[in-house]
């Protein structure tokens, strides 16, 4: 994969990142998350510069563009600590547009960003678990845990033992409990009693989703890094000690340095997933390596970075607690780093073709 942006997307990153600069102050993002909700000027906002249509083809008046596209929209919004659904509305419509059946009104309703679907995937604990939620003659029956965003969201796309489920959350049926986050996202767990429900996807979507899904979680984890690295190197070029920048230490340009290749190596991995998914060609093990990775340089990173701040790193005026923060939530989302290895450690013995 030639790592390289084209011009086109060189402009797409500067774009969001400068817009997300000059419109989304960090005091706005603290209010959301005392008040527990997401950031609903920004999300319609989104969707009016047209960012919403990037995983959308352009026959559903997308703007078709490739997962490395998107993945740079979503970093972005990941170095601005953002509370929205980018990463849930993205993989979910993604999958729907192109195995979804019947899914024109919806995914119109996602461009206009009046229609918020998030996937509802897991059952428990772990995300290997068996699926239990039964689909019976139009409704569903179950409980779905840690459902990002689920409680703000138009709709849920819940996952059953024959494919994904189109519920309606402003009908009758579906009941979200909100639950506290690391992050300070939106997060419940929801339970479903006969609620209206129509098959949108077969079996195969949910495993599509989880690759996508696991791709853009480690992009997410390598744009909190990445923020967090760079208010680092800003910080040590002006605080002093001993009369000079701490920045001039060899010992913190070490620590800055371990922290850059962190951040390099993992984000490789992740765009190499993601251009893979978009070419047919990835494989459970490839996305699962490159969420471990990210998710291993989380805490490593963000910690790193506390720890070149000193005491100014510990206080939550200072906004570097965003980032560790979601980073943190980021490495636990759609499989934690143990959970990942495991996918990999189940394709040791598969032969691969190294040239």
């Amino acid at each position: 994969m030639n790592l390289d942006l084209t011009e086109t997307q060189s402009l797409l990153r500067d774009t969001v990142r400068s817009y997300l600069e000059g419109e989304l102050p960090y005091d706005r993002i603290r209010e959301l998350e005392r008040e527990g909700g997401y950031d609903q000027g920004l999300w319609k906002a989104t969707a009016q510069q047209g960012w919403l249509g990037l995983p959308f083809s352009e026959e559903r008046g997308g703007a078709g563009g490739s997962l490395v596209d998107l993945g740079l929209l979503v970093e972005e919004f990941a170095r601005r600590a953002a509370i929205v659904p980018i990463l849930e509305v993205a993989a979910i419509g993604r999958i729907l547009d192109q195995r979804g059946e019947g899914c024109d009104e919806l995914i119109a309703g996602i461009l206009t960003g009046d229609a918020l679907p998030v996937p509802a995937l897991w059952e428990g604990a772990a995300c290997d678990g068996e699926l239990t939620v039964r689909a019976e003659q139009g409704t569903l029956t179950g409980a779905k845990a840690f459902v990002d965003y689920g409680q703000v969201a138009t709709h849920h796309v819940a996952a059953a033992r024959d494919g994904l489920y189109l519920v309606d959350t402003r009908t009758q049926g579906s009941e979200c409990t909100p639950l506290r986050s690391i992050g300070r996202t939106p997060l419940c767990h929801v339970r479903y009693e006969g609620a209206p429900a129509r098959r949108v996807a077969g079996p195969g979507a949910m495993a599509e989703t989880i690759r996508l899904g696991r791709s853009l979680a480690a992009v997410q984890i390598v744009g909190a890094m990445q923020q967090a690295l760079d208010m680092t190197v800003a910080y040590v070029k002006i605080r002093e000690q001993f009369g000079v920048p701490i920045g001039s230490f060899q010992a913190v340009r070490h620590h800055a340095a371990n922290m850059a290749i962190r951040i390099e190596s993992s984000r490789l991995l992740a765009y190499e997933a993601l251009d893979a998914i978009d070419r047919g060609a990835a494989s459970d093990a490839q996305v699962a390596h490159a969420k471990a990775s990210a998710s291993r340089a989380a805490p490593e990173v963000t910690m790193l970075a506390h720890q070149l701040h000193g005491g100014n790193g510990i206080i939550e005026e200072n906004d570097l607690y965003f980032y560790t923060l979601r980073a943190k939530e980021h490495s636990l989302a759609w499989g934690s780093f143990d959970e990942c290895m495991a996918v990999v450690a189940d394709q040791v013995h598969v032969d691969s073709d190294w040239f």
